[in-house]
């Protein structure tokens, strides 16, 4: 594709411009989790709760945790690491349904344990009875595959359709934006900041970032519009939460990042 000189001017204004918007379509890369794989998953209430991965799909996994046996939908999960030492929080017999801040001293069983209390007490809990304390982020994950598409090729082969969430490439970046029209010879896009373009099939790819994937964003705390080298370490259709070089966490909507 060939741009005017203004029409260029207009498109690389438009890589500071980008921002949040919603997506319709599932997005997912490949991941490393798998069925049955020993988890934390962050629950409503905002803390980790002990489970099991009963199934992935594309918006994030089936979890099952341990406390109530219910197969719930939960998008940011941690790999489990409770053993002899960790810091923990569980409730305590005779003490309600409060959590209270303990460390496990012996694990008897798969998940059964002698746990500390910080005032003294000493008692044997489930996992089932207890929560992380704190925030288990997942480590960085081991690349498995090629997140971001290979420079356009060229060619046309007609694969999306209007309301279709895509990476846009431009200046040698991949951006976010969404299909608006599909033309004879190319589609018409729109970023997030809402400029429109058009594009041929081979500057647009499906969304293929995912858990791990090497990526660049615009932090909201900066005023500054400057991208900053990042991780993926969760995502769904429409949030994204990474960490950055420095190892600062954000939540962000796709269209503050890129990918190169």
């Amino acid at each position: 594709m060939t741009y005017s000189s203004t029409q260029s001017a207009t498109l690389l204004a438009a890589a500071t411009m980008i921002s949040a918007f919603s997506y319709s379509s599932p997005l997912f890369a490949e991941i490393s989790w798998k069925k049955g794989d020993r988890i934390f998953a962050q629950s409503g209430d905002g803390f980790w709760y002990p489970g099991n991965i009963s199934s992935l799909h594309a918006k994030g996994f089936n979890v099952k945790y341990d406390a109530n046996n219910n197969v719930v939908n939960a998008i940011k999960i941690a790999p489990y690491s409770w053993k002899p030492g960790s810091q923990l929080q569980c409730t305590m017999e005779g003490a309600g349904s409060g959590y209270f801040n303990g460390k496990i001293l012996i694990t008897d069983a798969y998940s059964v344990f002698q746990v500390r209390f910080d005032h003294g007490n000493t008692q044997y809990r489930r996992s089932s009875s207890c929560r992380y304390l704190g925030t288990p982020y997942m480590p960085v994950p081991k690349q498995t595959a090629q997140y971001s598409p290979p420079p356009p090729p060229g060619g046309n082969n007609r694969k999306f359709n209007a309301g279709d969430a895509v990476l846009a490439y431009h200046t040698g970046y991949w951006y976010p934006a969404k299909i608006t029209a599909v033309r004879v010879e190319d589609y018409g896009i729109k970023f997030g900041g809402g400029l429109e373009a058009n594009h041929r099939e081979s500057h647009l790819s499906r969304i293929v970032w995912g858990q791990g994937s090497r990526i660049q964003c615009d932090s909201k705390t900066d005023s500054g519009q400057k991208y900053y080298n990042a991780q993926v370490e969760a995502i769904n259709n429409k949030d994204i939460w990474i960490i950055y070089t420095n190892g600062v966490r954000e939540t962000l909507t796709h269209g503050y990042c890129r990918s190169k």
